[in-house]
């Protein structure tokens, strides 16, 4: 089968993934990273309501697929990703864990009780001049409410009962699931034979600037026997680590700013000559003297322990100038059975897929399962984020796409893609 898009090392396939997996070879990829649908119906959206999510036929042929020891990172809605993560366990893949992705940008889909009440007793009046958002009553503009906006007071004793009660919380996270290909022998064996097996540590570490371990870590430093089989350094100059350990938490910019101003300025860190620091899986003893420097602490919030993906404005509809905007419309089925408004999107947009991953955090997730020029798998390609994110990776992607208006979004999201590469690429040779 011939693919329906081929940009640079990218093969972008149309049609249903139950049909075009069986047609790749088997243990070709190297990762797989992917946003499947989270089975809502998600603004009346026929894809995110077929089931396909929830196929072990389909994650068994993502296994099938995918090296010895490859990893797949799947993300999942709050409410249903448990199912999502059973089909993939039943496929075959072992559990290695979740990463937890929080955001700041996400709205309550939330049923006011006390409104409901009062609609349904009919002591609303006009209820159709009325609608629901986040506990306020917004009104048509009138002499009565000249600024459009009023907090909704109940009206009836039932109502006044249930005065301040919902339905939902804000969403504010997506679970991602971590899966593992069995290994064939042992993680050193799979790693040599496949390439696969491990998580990319270095890769993926939060950057600072602060004096990590204690300076545990040092360049040119002497080492012998700590009296338990375990060496310890001697004297060197401090060498700064790559980075702090990648967590199973990623932040955006919103939920970062949030942590800091909760948790204030925090201190550690800090170590004086002649004091024991302890470190993962060494236990160096009370009286050993591993250090014989002073370090100073660091400080700054609790956001500076994981990654925070940045997102970019231009990300969405980067690289497609040509197609035309349009204004979201949709609505959740779930929202009809519980009377929320219908909304949409004030400002148009060229990319029309509603649930668009920034490229940043789909970068760090590639940095962390893919090995050096290796081979990405999306089976929900979407808008193209995987794909476009893989290629400033450099590595090689093959998504599969079944809606065909999102095609043109791929393709010019992955040629900008391509063309940023490029002038990075010359700019090193300036």
């Amino acid at each position: 089968m011939k693919p329906t898009l081929i940009i640079g090392n990218a093969n972008i396939y149309h049609g249903n993934n139950l049909d075009i997996l069986p047609e790749l070879q088997s243990n070709s990829v190297d990762s797989i990273v992917c946003d499947p649908p989270y089975e809502l119906g998600f603004m009346g959206k026929s894809w995110d309501s077929s089931g396909i999510a929830y196929s072990v036929e389909l994650w068994q042929q993502c296994l099938r697929v995918l090296k010895p020891g490859g990893h797949i990172l799947a993300f999942g809605g709050s409410r249903t990703w448990h199912r999502l993560a059973v089909a993939i366990e039943d496929a075959g893949f072992e559990m290695r864990d979740s990463i937890a992705w929080l955001y700041g940008s996400g709205f309550p889909k939330s049923h006011n009780i006390s409104i409901a009440i009062d609609k349904q007793s009919g002591a609303m009046g006009h209820p159709g001049k009325r609608f629901e958002n986040s506990g306020l009553r917004r009104q048509g503009k009138d002499v009565a409410d000249p600024t459009g906006i009023e907090a909704h007071k109940p009206i009836t004793d039932e109502a006044k009962a249930w005065d301040g009660w919902g339905t939902a919380l804000k969403p504010a996270f997506e679970p991602i699931v971590v899966g593992r290909k069995p290994l064939i022998g042992t993680v050193a064996e799979n790693v040599l034979k496949y390439g696969t097996g491990g998580i990319n540590i270095d890769a993926t570490r939060i950057e600072t600037e602060d004096n990590l371990n204690g300076g545990a870590y040092a360049k040119n430093a002497t080492f012998r026997d700590d009296g338990w089989g375990m060496q310890r350094a001697g004297a060197g100059d401090f060498e700064q680590p790559l980075g702090r350990w990648p967590a199973n938490i990623i932040l955006d910019e919103h939920t970062a700013e949030l942590l800091d101003k909760q948790t204030g300025t925090l201190t550690s860190g800090a170590l004086k000559a002649g004091r024991v620091i302890a470190h993962t899986n060494i236990d160096f003893r009370s009286g050993l003297d591993l250090h014989n420097y002073e370090s100073k602490a660091n400080s700054g919030g609790a956001s500076r322990f994981f990654y925070v993906a940045k997102a970019s404005k231009r990300d969405r509809n980067e690289g497609l100038d040509e197609l035309p905007e349009q204004i979201l419309t949709g609505r959740d089925a779930g929202q009809d059975q519980r009377q929320v408004p219908y909304k949409t999107r004030s400002n148009p947009v060229k990319n029309t897929h509603p649930t668009v991953k920034p490229t940043a955090l789909m970068q760090y997730l590639i940095r962390l399962v893919t090995p050096d020029n290796g081979v990405v798998l999306d089976p929900f390609a979407g808008s193209g984020s995987t794909g476009k994110a893989a290629i400033l990776e450099n590595k090689r992607f093959i998504g599969i796409e079944l809606t065909a208006e999102y095609l043109p979004i791929i393709e010019g999201r992955l040629k900008h893609a391509y063309q940023t590469l490029d002038s990075k690429e010359a700019d090193l040779f300036e």
